[in-house]
């Protein structure tokens, strides 16, 4: 083989990588897209303290940011029987990023407050009013249920698990004041996507994990 004809070649392999890995970064690694539960435009994932989620929130092209953090392998007490591998999604107050729509009762307005999935307080019994204790990892928040709430779509997977929506507060206590691990954003307008990334990194001082609700493609 020619010394100019390895040049070339080598040259176009390592063209070729890049663009590969570019195609990666941008579908396949920080910057995904999927169908985001709400009105949700933007998540982001790492580990958020409650001050720079609230610099998220204040960001000028963020119409609503909250800490969405979901946890799993919780066990309630307070109901007919014990629910074991129950799932807690953060009862977020802005309504555009609401991922349970309330059936009966109101949405949660307190750490102490909680909504159950409509399956699991039929199956179980549970009424509004009912007094439950949510254990994980020996953390325990005790709360009263005061809604019944449609099973969010993207968790409907698991049919027979409980889903339950707490605010921040009390997921927080629940995760034993570990720092949000998701952030929800609404933006002001989609084409503000790349201006967001943009700030959110100037207020975090690197790049979070990035997805993108679909609706943003061809935007971002």
């Amino acid at each position: 083989m020619s010394g100019r004809r390895w040049v070339v070649l080598t040259l176009g392999f390592a063209v070729a990588t890049v663009g590969a890995f570019a195609v990666l970064d941008r579908f396949g690694g920080t910057d995904r897209f999927a169908e985001l539960p709400g009105d949700a435009d933007v998540r982001l994932r790492g580990s958020f303290t409650p001050a720079q989620v609230t610099a998220l929130a204040g960001l000028p092209q963020a119409a609503a940011a909250e800490c969405a953090t979901t946890l799993y392998g919780v066990t309630v007490y307070g109901a007919p029987e014990v629910l074991s591998e129950t799932a807690v999604i953060t009862a977020v107050q802005s309504p555009s990023l609401r991922r349970a729509t309330v059936r009966q009762g109101q949405y949660p307005a307190a750490d102490a407050q909680v909504l159950v999935d409509a399956q699991t307080a039929q199956r179980h019994g549970i009424p509004i009013g009912r007094r439950l204790t949510l254990q994980r990892a020996g953390h325990s928040v005790p709360a009263t249920v005061v809604g019944v709430a449609d099973r969010p779509a993207d968790l409907a997977a698991g049919a027979s698990a409980a889903v339950l929506a707490l605010p921040a507060g009390g997921v927080s206590r629940l995760d034993g004041g570990a720092p949000c691990d998701e952030v929800a954003v609404q933006l002001r307008r989609r084409s503000e996507a790349t201006a967001f990334q943009k700030a959110a990194r100037g207020v975090l001082g690197a790049d979070p994990g990035v997805t993108y609700d679909e609706s943003l493609r061809g935007h971002v």
